[in-house]
């Protein structure tokens, strides 16, 4: 038994040695949650830009199980805790958890980041040497991204199956289990993602032929294993853009609507091809009910027979406002709850309270401006229990309407539309002359204005198309006013926002922004747009607080997503290709083509035929970079070879056309293969260009080697 802090860290079953390992990444993160509280760790990611950092210690990661209304004072048993990446979030709504896992690395890591909490013990060891001891009246068992591994855990004939019934046999009647796992069939799978654990396109598609110890299922399979087993009593969730790192939880109750699956682009551990536009494919699956078996992930939620309490509210939706300091974090939910149907916002933080309850102070001053005119209607809310409630409205938001209007080819008449909402935005604002405040500055920051604003003397700054719902008999609710500040904002800006957020949202859109001047016709020239910029800029460093979302840090760190379009140029234009000289010159018809594959390392052999008096190597058709390039022949000697490049350093040469060579003059005698490496950058003409005249500017160049010979 060890103790590090309040937590428990049995290790009465733990084999002695950790039989998996991310290797010394691992005692890198131990030595950050030593160091950092978690309150810091989104700095400690941003500043180490390290995925497997950001996958243990992102507080995205909590999501997954965040929004669970799990029952007060649940007893909850954790399988497969590895780092701890949503063991606070479980420990903070359990009487106790009980956490299990192999590795002693992360178990310690695990332990040290939540040292505080005394309601918390870790099991090391194995789980079929750990479970033999367990209690059998857990209220939750939770598996999150661990059910795939079933085979590892349990063997057999049927692992999955088994590994089921022995975690079911460790809740108590009306107890539930709650797993988090990948689609086979998730939507990025098609798209040209890889499969999330080995890494190989289209492995779970084929059905893992490569692969052993791990499974991921479709939905009909995870039912088939779940009913064959006796458990009928289920509910699938389907998270956004997965379980990882999800924005968004999805249900048969609350399926996503069109327009809204439109971050798709997420890849922080792997290079993935874009292979379509998966917002556009999402939208048709969406047309024909197909999304419960093209969703990325599963939260599914099996609750053991046998019950008799009346669960708490059905949660059917629930979005994160994420990538915002502690104070204005929030998460949109939508319940079930008897007959009804409740909407809400509830404080990801403590920190968040105030926000929360600010909200229907805004409300009021909202329906005391608007009141007169009758333009927008208010969405009436109220606090409960610590969360802010509205009323939930049933129809169509402006942007559904919109994008109707323009997938059917009629943009007039969304123009109509548009002009109509930036209309009623301007004429419902109570306007005053525009006079710089203090707390203007303090969220929209120090901008200047040459010209005169009109201003609102309050304002909902969030007026954007998908906040305005417009009703049966002609009414536009107003449905959040989170947004809404009680100082002048110019009436412009509002106008701006409402248009850049549904314009610059999806590409389908674009036919708008590029046929018809639509900033320019609400009065918002260049000029004016550059100063809204700003103030938008302003605005979201003023919610981020310091805070660095999940975009941003793919911006920094993701790995590259590269178009479909661009694979097949580039796989022309990194085709290399052998010359072959018999002492008559070089020519096509005495050459053969290299596939050299996609990836920036390349190597392969080329083998040189009997009389061979030369040979020429084209490692691309197109200018280039190659780095620490390699030739030997076999045995190891060195080729003696000559480019067609300039020699920026030592095996480094840049080559500024479409026709770089590598040049062997010389074959000693009896070597007949070569074996070839080096690093390839491809580069655009132009690029080259610019590169060579830098180098010529600089006095850099070394040398040209030689120019084309023979052609």
């Amino acid at each position: 038994m060890e103790k590090i802090g309040n937590v428990l860290l049995d290790t009465s079953c733990y084999p002695g040695e950790d039989l998996y390992s991310d290797g010394a990444i691992e005692d890198r993160i131990l030595g950050l949650v030593g160091k950092y509280p978690p309150g810091q760790y989104n700095q400690v990611i941003a500043k180490e830009q390290d995925w497997a950092v950001m996958y243990h210690l992102a507080k995205e990661r909590e999501y997954i199980l965040s929004w669970y209304p799990f029952e007060e004072g649940a007893k909850i048993l954790e399988i497969g805790s590895g780092c701890g990446a949503v063991t606070g979030a479980v420990a903070a709504k359990a009487k106790s958890v009980t956490c299990i896992d192999l590795s002693h690395k992360r178990s310690t890591i695990n332990a040290v980041r939540n040292k505080g909490r005394d309601n918390l013990k870790i099991c090391v060891g194995n789980f079929q040497d750990i479970e033999k001891g367990l209690d059998q009246d857990f209220d939750y068992a939770t598996l999150i991204g661990v059910f795939e591994y079933g085979k590892g855990y349990i063997g057999g004939e049927k692992p999955y199956h088994g590994f089921l019934d022995s975690i079911m046999g460790h809740l108590k009647p009306g107890g539930k289990l709650l797993i988090a796992i990948e689609n086979k069939f998730g939507l990025k799978y098609w798209a040209g993602c890889t499969e999330d654990h080995v890494g190989a396109f289209f492995e779970g598609l084929e059905g893992y032929p490569g692969t052993e110890g791990v499974r991921t299922f479709t939905k009909p399979e995870l039912i088939e294993i779940l009913e064959e087993c006796g458990y009928t009593d289920y509910q699938f969730y389907y998270p956004y853009p997965d379980y990882k790192f999800p924005t968004a939880i999805y249900s048969d109750g609350r399926l996503p609507k069109r327009g809204e699956l439109d971050r798709n682009i997420c890849n922080f551990d792997r290079k993935r091809f874009v292979l379509m536009d998966e917002g556009k494919v999402f939208d048709q699956i969406l047309d024909n009910g197909l999304f419960p078996l093209y969703s990325n992930s599963f939260f599914l939620e099996v609750t053991k027979e046998g019950g008799g309490k009346e669960a708490k509210g059905n949660v059917l939706y629930t979005k994160y406002s994420s990538g915002r300091a502690p104070e204005f974090a929030l998460r949109t939910c939508i319940t079930k709850a008897g007959t009804g149907i409740a909407f809400s916002k509830v404080a990801e933080c403590p920190q968040g309270q105030a926000h929360i309850q600010s909200i229907v102070k805004k409300m009021e001053k909202l329906q005391e401006i608007w009141k007169q005119k009758g333009l927008f209607q208010v969405n009436k809310c109220w606090l409960e229990d610590g969360n802010v409630c509205f009323e939930y409205l049933e129809g169509m938001t402006l942007e559904e309407k919109l994008d109707k209007f323009v997938e059917n080819g009629e943009l007039q008449t969304a123009v109509q539309w548009i002009k109509k909402a930036a209309g009623r935005i301007k004429e419902a604002a109570s306007v005053q002359e525009f006079s710089m405040t203090q707390e203007f500055q303090q969220v929209f920051g120090d901008v200047a204005f040459p010209w005169q604003e009109q201003a609102a003397e309050a304002a909902d700054i969030d007026l954007i198309f998908s906040n305005l719902l417009l009703a049966g008999d002609g009414a536009w609710h107003v449905l959040d006013y989170e947004w809404t500040f009680c100082f002048p904002v110019p009436v412009g800006y509002l106008v701006y926002r409402a248009l850049h957020y549904y314009l610059e949202a999806a590409p389908k859109r674009r036919k708008l922004k590029e046929e018809l001047n639509l900033y320019e016709s609400l009065g918002i020239t260049e000029e004016k747009k550059k100063v809204y910029q700003k103030m938008e800029q302003g605005f979201q460093s003023y919610i981020a607080g310091g805070y660095v979302s999940v975009g941003e840090l793919y911006h920094r760190m993701g790995k590259k997503a590269i178009p479909l379009g661009q694979v097949l140029q580039e796989t022309d234009k990194r085709r290399a290709q052998a010359y072959i000289d018999y002492g008559q010159g070089f020519s096509e018809g005495n050459s053969f083509f290299i596939e050299q594959g996609f990836e920036e390392d390349v190597s392969y052999t080329v083998s040189l035929p009997e009389g061979a008096e030369g040979a020429w190597i084209d490692p691309a058709l197109s200018a280039c970079i190659l780095k620490d390039v390699s030739l030997v022949w076999e045995g190891g000697l060195p080729v003696k070879y000559t480019t067609t490049g300039f020699e920026m350093e030592k095996n480094c040469y840049l080559f500024d056309n479409s026709d770089p060579k590598i040049i062997i003059e010389e074959i000693p005698v009896g070597k007949h293969k070569v074996e070839i490496s080096y690093r390839i950058s491809i580069l655009e003409g132009q690029t080259a260009r610019m590169l060579m005249d830098k180098v010529n500017t600089k006095g850099r160049m070394k040398k040209k080697v030689r120019g084309l010979i023979r052609g």
